[in-house]
């Protein structure tokens, strides 16, 4: 298909999101969504191969949570620098080499030997885990037209869960029979194998190639998406408006400082309880008898209801609006957890009760997530939309490392009503800050 204009100059994002969604594009979609996929797999490997690894060493849970901490922190740090590098160097770049970090080093983790040598592998780890996220995220972008791009985005964003499905699987097939290093070791295996077959197959973003002066490139690349501009035409970006800013100080500023606090809370207690439960559910089943295989087939459970949930929340806040499905969501997950507190502590040990409960927490807790997002995008103005939900999600991160003691300091002192307990609580304050949250020009529909 011809891009717009007989000659002269087009931008080439428009001419992207003018032309037809081709199989190619397609094709790379669906490719990034295996990456989304590697990410998930590798994030969640520690936490099933925890049990084990508290059994082998004979170290309490405590011992471990630093392992946690320095994890989540490189998934943090990694998505602040994977923004950097793939701006730099390119979007395929910075991607394959994250894919093969963090793959080299969920296999590495295999080879430790103690709690500080496991502690540096995973930070390492999550350097790669977090620089994959903003990179494929932005490929899928900028290879979808417009129209489609968000359903794309979510797409590959839920297959994050279903890598989480993956680890789940891989360790009820391995932890019981070859031990928590062989897991690991398969774990970032996959990740390799997916990064090398990229070095041949992954295409880099059209804007990147333009913006690199790589013309012949580019041409050819539009060709595969069915973009054909007529002789003699060049393809463009827009001019960068440099009088438009986004300081962090406009988010604490007039009529935004309360909406920003507000998301801020609701993002910190939505991640906290999220990374509470990924990394400590393995653990906590183990503490009330649960085999190894049982253990890792709890957080399967959950993340198979995250996919669902994930789904479905994009389904309802399109039908519902934003207030009706975050609370919705927000409540169930309450009362779910406040369930599983009083089971679990009362004795009711029944896996044909937890497992359902589980799916359902994941179905919840994923939905609730994802509209989080939606909201904190639609609170800022534009000038302020990008550093806004970039700080949201940076304040949500510091939620997930607290988990990493949290969580086990719960349990030590509580046991499972103390660690399901504490999620009900965060769930609730997840709920109440974004029913709080009032939108650029309203409250939230």
């Amino acid at each position: 298909m011809n891009a717009q204009g007989e000659s002269g100059t087009h931008d080439v994002a428009r001419a992207i999101d003018d032309a037809p969604w081709s199989s190619f594009q397609k094709w790379v979609l669906a490719s990034l969504a295996l990456v989304f996929a590697a990410d998930g797999l590798a994030n969640q490997s520690l936490g099933i191969a925890l049990p084990s690894i508290i059994m082998d060493w004979g170290v309490g849970k405590a011992a471990l949570a630093p392992v946690h901490a320095a994890n989540l922190a490189g998934v943090a740090f990694g998505s602040i620098l994977g923004g950097l590098l793939g701006d730099r160097i390119g979007r395929r770049w910075a991607l394959i080499g994250a894919i093969l970090l963090f793959g080299s080093m969920t296999s590495a983790g295999a080879l430790a030997q103690d709690t500080t040598q496991l502690m540096i592998v995973r930070f390492i780890d999550g350097l790669g885990i977090g620089a994959a996220i903003p990179n494929g995220a932005a490929l899928i972008s900028e290879f979808t037209p417009q129209r489609r791009r968000g359903w794309a985005i979510a797409v590959g964003m839920v297959f994050i869960p279903i890598g989480g499905v993956a680890a789940g699987a891989l360790g009820a097939s391995l932890l019981e029979v070859m031990g928590w290093r062989a897991m690991l070791l398969a774990a970032g295996i996959l990740p390799l194998a997916l990064g090398a077959v990229f070095l041949f197959t992954l295409p880099e973003s059209p804007a990147f190639l333009l913006r690199a002066g790589k013309e012949e490139a580019l041409s050819r690349l539009l060709r595969k998406c069915a973009i054909v501009p007529p002789p003699g035409h060049r393809f463009t970006t827009p001019p960068v408006d440099r009088s438009v800013t986004a300081p962090m100080r406009a988010l604490l500023a007039g009529d935004l400082r309360m909406q920003t606090l507000l998301l801020w809370c609701g993002f910190f207690a939505c991640l906290m309880a999220t990374y509470t439960l990924f990394s400590w559910v393995p653990t906590m089943l183990h503490t009330l008898g649960f085999d190894l295989t049982t253990t890792s087939i709890g957080l399967v459970t959950f993340h198979s209801g995250s996919v669902m949930g994930a789904l479905l929340s994009g389904i309802l806040l399109d039908r519902k609006g934003f207030r009706a499905t975050h609370i919705g969501y927000a409540a169930i997950a309450t009362v779910m957890a406040a369930v599983l507190a009083f089971m679990l502590d009362g004795g009711v040990l029944s896996i044909a009760i937890i497992l359902p409960a589980m799916m359902a927490l994941g179905f919840c807790m994923s939905g609730l997530h994802n509209t989080l997002y939606t909201l904190a995008a639609n609170t800022y103005p534009t000038a302020a939309r990008a550093t806004g939900v970039g700080m949201a999600s940076a304040v949500g991160r510091l939620g997930a490392v607290l988990s990493s003691f949290t969580g086990v300091i719960s349990l030590d002192l509580g046991g499972s009503l103390g660690f399901f307990g504490l999620v009900a609580v965060l769930l609730a304050l997840c709920g109440v800050a974004g029913w709080a949250v009032r939108t650029r020009g309203g409250k939230a529909a």
